[in-house]
């Protein structure tokens, strides 16, 4: 498992994304690999990923806008990130 905390996730350079009504967004490598649907917090995470937040600072940012408790908002965030790397969304 990745330590987000010592290397920062960062976007994959080649990824395109789009925002749509509602928070949720798509999010688009290339080579194919994809997320189709991304709730509101996915969207801001993906929004926060840029190789210098940490996931201790992403976590934080998240507890002051969303209503979840920190130890969920956490979870879901390694969650997501993990799935975010095994698609090859992060570079």
């Amino acid at each position: 498992m990745t330590d987000w905390n010592a290397k920062p996730p960062r976007r994959h350079p080649a990824a395109g994304f789009r925002a749509f009504d509602g928070g949720e967004t798509t999010i688009v490598i290339p080579d194919g690999s994809y997320i189709h649907v991304v709730n509101p917090m996915g969207t801001r995470v993906w929004e926060l990923i840029d190789g210098v937040r940490s996931e201790t600072q992403i976590v934080d940012i998240l507890c002051e806008e969303f209503d979840a408790e920190r130890e969920q908002i956490l979870e879901d965030v390694r969650e997501f990130l993990t799935n975010l790397e095994a698609n090859r969304m992060l570079g």
